[in-house]
């Protein structure tokens, strides 16, 4: 946080003086030279604090990102591919846990793929930073059956107050990788084959 609002001081002080170096050439002045890089100072303090919970992403390579949506379940297996898409806050990080445990941190928009056994898993979406304060985590249980490939998105609901996250599993699987085919593809950050709960 103090980083941060060094970085925001930092920036207003710079926009000051630029802002004060022009009226000073056109010999004017007005109350903007302080409300202006006040104004932005806030709102540079405010993004970064809403990225403070993001992580750093590995990327996929496109050409693994291309066979990976060309994958075919291994023997006992499913394949599950998870992703975020649209412009709400699309820069923050929204953290992708499976069976409890960390899966991906996706921006938007980004997909990540893993292997399950099969059985019933549990899928959870939470943020972290100020951004986690602002929207209600959410989570979803679904069967995974040998050789089935699942896709889900993660959605967000914006309310009064709060915004509530959601999965949506896709119901038309090869238009859902077709739409995958066109975004980034991150890492899964846990082993590819999880143990069915």
């Amino acid at each position: 946080m103090i980083k941060n609002a060094l970085i925001a001081f930092a920036v207003a002080f710079v926009a000051g003086v630029g802002l004060g170096f022009l009226e000073g050439l056109s010999g004017s002045s007005s109350e903007t030279t302080f409300i202006i890089p006040v104004v932005v100072g806030v709102l540079v303090f405010f993004i970064l604090q809403m990225r403070s919970g993001n992580r750093k992403e590995v990327r996929v390579a496109a050409t693994d990102r291309h066979s990976s949506l060309n994958a075919v379940a291994p023997a006992g297996k499913a394949l599950l591919y998870v992703y975020r898409e649209g412009f709400m806050g699309k820069m923050v990080g929204w953290n992708v846990s499976l069976d409890g445990t960390a899966l991906a941190q996706l921006r938007s928009p980004r997909f990540t793929q893993t292997t399950l056994s099969p059985g019933s898993h549990t899928l959870a979406v939470s943020l972290g930073g100020l951004a986690g304060t602002q929207n209600k985590p959410a989570e979803t249980t679904f069967e995974a059956q040998s050789g089935e490939v699942i896709v889900m998105a993660m959605k967000s609901k914006m309310g009064a107050l709060s915004n509530t996250l959601f999965f949506v599993r896709e119901a038309d699987v090869p238009a859902a990788l077709q739409k995958l085919s066109k975004i980034p593809m991150v890492a899964a950050e846990q082993s590819a084959v999880i143990a069915a709960a």
